[in-house]
């Protein structure tokens, strides 16, 4: 990656042809993904009356822990809701046209929260319609570490003429058996949904589907969905997640909000009256000393008539 120029500017801006994105330094979130023939926006722009946020990035932990609370070695530490990567500036180490990498490191306040030495990036690429995200995660302590990563974009369910929410479906990729966990007040009540799509592979996107919060799919076969609405078929927005264990889908209820989260997941929330031992989390990366942990998903913009 060349390293041409790094922005001064707390938005960087990639492009190409097709494609122009917008992340800011502040939790290293995606702010826009514009396609300029189609001259849409497709990601949500936090509206904060429905939902104040883009894209965050999730880590230390996805989702809640239990009282907000956890313990590493005996010791109690506090973390909020999805950590605290999407709350602090993240410093831009490198940058040209069509990609960039932000990176957080340890520092005093996060060993307050978090008590492992570590360095995360999260790296934006741009080839032609698509958009790949990449996590990274180094260990630079002296034992292994412990964390869940996660992403949590917003997706425009408005890409086709006088259409919303509920005009669209999600179609995965292979015909599914996965189980649903699912949630009482924001963590895992141990009820688990088995077949949750009976075997097959859509899903209609409607408001009462996520009355009980977002839908938690687990032990699924699929390498990415679709999202596009039946009454124009051509145009579908492609989200690839290949190796992630887990996957969230999300939109807020109440609100009539035109966007579906899409949230691909190494790790989940907490639980409800489980161990807060940390190490023993469900879904929880183990890292050794010295090692790096990578994960990417992508987002792509499909036309079949362009």
């Amino acid at each position: 990656m060349k390293n041409l120029f790094i922005s001064m500017h707390k938005i960087v801006t990639l492009e190409n042809a097709v494609l122009q994105v917008k992340i800011s330094r502040d939790g290293a979130e995606l702010h826009s993904i514009y396609h300029k023939q189609h001259q849409h926006e497709y990601l949500w722009q936090a509206d904060k009356n429905v939902w104040g946020r883009h894209a965050p990035v999730l880590f230390p932990i996805v989702g809640q822990v239990e009282d907000g609370m956890y313990e590493v070695d005996g010791v109690t530490y506090k973390l909020p809701q999805h950590g605290f990567a999407r709350d602090m500036e993240h410093k831009l180490v490198t940058q040209d046209e069509l990609s960039c990498i932000f990176e957080l490191r340890f520092n005093h306040a996060t060993m307050e929260k978090y008590p492992y030495k570590f360095v995360f990036r999260t790296i934006y690429e741009i080839k032609n319609n698509k958009l790949s995200i990449s996590y990274q995660v180094d260990n630079l302590d002296t034992e292994e570490i412990y964390f869940s990563v996660g992403a949590h974009p917003g997706f425009n369910t408005d890409f086709v003429k006088d259409t919303t929410f509920e005009d669209y479906i999600i179609e995965f990729s292979k015909k599914e058996e996965f189980q649903q966990l699912l949630l009482d007040g924001g963590l895992r009540s141990g009820a688990i949904k088995e077949n949750a799509l009976n075997g097959e592979n859509i899903l209609p996107l409607h408001y009462d589907t996520f009355k009980d919060d977002a839908l938690i799919f687990d032990h699924f076969k699929s390498e990415y969905l679709d999202i596009f609405t039946k009454r124009d078929e051509s145009r579908k927005l492609r989200i690839g997640f290949k190796n992630w264990p887990l996957l969230g889908i999300w939109t807020p209820v109440g609100k009539d909000a035109n966007f579906v989260c899409i949230e691909p997941w190494y790790g989940v929330a907490d639980l409800r009256d489980e161990s807060h031992d940390f190490k023993e989390k469900y879904a929880n990366q183990r890292l050794p000393e010295g090692e790096t942990f990578g994960c990417t998903f992508t987002v792509e913009i499909i036309d079949t008539n362009d």
